[in-house]
């Protein structure tokens, strides 16, 4: 809109101009990891998902892309060998893991001196306190353990454009995780409109499911709170040969 009255003055635009352009964080760090990526929207099975080197995860991994270029989320499908663990690391993205196969425990500090361990095996659920010290044990010296995470690591690479930033800043977040000696026991509080809150769920194939009437087809439903995270996620079942009411996520 150009107000009456006003005289606009429009510059020439010289014709040698370089396209402007700036780097993507989070494509910058897939290409540091050297990890395979694979861009798809589903998948059979995730135990048969060909891998590629991923030492520091302790094996082999990829790292999973919806075709979609803004991304809020990515997943990481990470196989531990035998006896192996993961190197420690910290960042600041949010991660669930989901065990897919195999058993292990992880580590979690901020502090060496007050390391916390807890064992897990498959269909246990957990998720990383933001920017706390982990490292993953896989428990078999004979089988490997294969997890998925998903992250926030796209936005976040995004946002700040410096991955030093985002796996070398030594601030906790005390908030959401200030070394509870219960913080992964797996204990948990209901709320209303299914919400159960925890840090740890041992087998989530088999934790309790609550009616959700307006859902359609009978389904039930828990929603999770974890590790004070701002991501979300939940579990729904639906009975055979039905489906929960269409409907969409808004951006």
């Amino acid at each position: 809109m150009v107000m009456q009255g006003t005289d606009m003055k429009v510059a020439a635009t010289p014709e040698d101009l370089d396209e402007f352009s700036t780097e993507d964080g989070y494509a910058r760090w897939q290409q540091r990891e050297g990890v395979r990526v694979i861009v798809d929207f589903a998948f059979e099975d995730l135990g048969k998902i060909e891998l590629g080197p991923w030492e520091r995860k302790g094996g082999t991994g990829a790292i999973i892309n919806i075709p979609n270029d803004h991304l809020t989320n990515d997943s990481h499908v990470v196989e531990i060998r035998p006896g192996g663990k993961s190197e420690p690391e910290h960042h600041l993205y949010e991660e669930f893991c989901y065990i897919i196969s195999g058993r292990g425990a992880t580590n979690i500090w901020t502090d060496e001196a007050h390391k916390q361990t807890f064992e897990w095996h498959a269909g246990s659920l957990f998720a990383i306190p933001l920017n706390a010290w982990y490292q993953h044990f896989n428990g078999s010296g004979e089988e490997p353990a294969r997890y998925i995470s998903v992250t926030t690591a796209p936005p976040m690479m995004r946002l700040f454009n410096d991955l030093d930033f985002i796996f070398d800043t030594d601030s906790y977040l005390k908030g959401r995780f200030d070394a509870e000696s219960d913080y992964f026991s797996g204990a948990g509080k209901l709320y209303k409109k299914r919400v159960w809150q925890s840090n740890f769920i041992p087998n989530a194939p088999d934790m309790a499911l609550y009616g959700w009437q307006e859902r359609g087809a009978g389904g039930i439903n828990v929603m999770l709170e974890m590790a004070e995270n701002s991501s979300k996620a939940h579990i729904s079942e639906f009975p055979v040969g039905t489906y929960k009411k269409a409907h969409r996520h808004g951006p």
